[in-house]
């Protein structure tokens, strides 16, 4: 699974502590860097590469506010997904982050899993944004814990896939890492792509639903399996 680079900015040390326990906890492979203030972020982003910013509203050198919105003006860096973090919970505050840019809100106090729960949310969504999906027509077949689950497919993308299966299948939990068969019409196939759970929702807003639906993202890829998921999308696009 590719490493998920986050860059945690709080002044407070039992804060960066707490973050880097729900970060651990939600994600197999992270890599957490830390920053005592905003000086040392905007240092810390000039030379890293991150995957995201959780990044604290209040603090005495620059406030997370002002990182935001020096962020969303960097030359390099101004599309790296931002999550505030404040104990400022009015509906003016949040407004204004959104619209500076951040891409999602945790107010203090939280758990570790409400901030597994944000942090997905937003990767879910800059990966939509960044791969484009494609209503297909096929099998899943998904093999985690020793279990296999058969599904239908919704859409898919090179990033990943979203598929529904009945209740009666195992289903695999948020984060699990899976195996996944992809199966198209006229037996166009590619067996074996990892990826991990990122999403469960129910198919129906009923709380005796026949059906679920998941949405799994791929993990870093070997350009055979690259090559194999572009021609599925060659077939979905009808270009074969």
């Amino acid at each position: 699974m590719k490493t998920l680079k986050v860059l945690v900015v709080d002044d407070v040390p039992s804060m960066r502590k707490f973050a880097k326990f729900g970060l651990e906890k939600g994600f197999s492979n992270v890599f957490i860097d830390e920053a005592a203030g905003g000086k040392e972020a905007q240092s810390k982003i000039e030379a890293v590469e991150y995957d995201l910013v959780l990044c604290d509203w209040e603090m005495p050198d620059i406030k997370g506010f002002e990182i935001l919105q020096w962020l969303r003006k960097h030359p390099v860096a101004k599309s790296t997904p931002f999550i505030m973090v404040t104990s400022r919970n009015d509906k003016e505050s949040v407004l204004r982050a959104i619209e500076a840019g951040a891409n999602s809100y945790v107010v203090k106090p939280y758990t570790a899993e409400m901030l597994a729960q944000k942090i997905t949310a937003v990767i879910e969504s800059f990966d939509r944004r960044r791969y484009e999906r494609f209503n297909a027509t096929g099998t899943a077949i998904i093999h985690f814990h020793d279990l296999i689950a058969r599904g239908n497919l919704i859409d898919l993308s090179m990033g990943g896939l979203f598929c529904v299966f009945s209740r009666k299948e195992p289903i695999p939990a948020i984060f699990d890492k899976v195996l996944i068969d992809v199966k198209l019409e006229g037996n166009v196939k590619s067996n074996g792509i990892e990826g991990f759970v990122i999403r469960i929702q129910a198919a129906e807003a009923f709380i005796d639903a026949e059906e679920v639906k998941l949405a799994f993202k791929f993990t870093d890829l070997p350009a055979e399996k690259q090559a194999e998921l572009v021609k599925l999308l060659d077939v979905v696009k009808g270009k074969s």
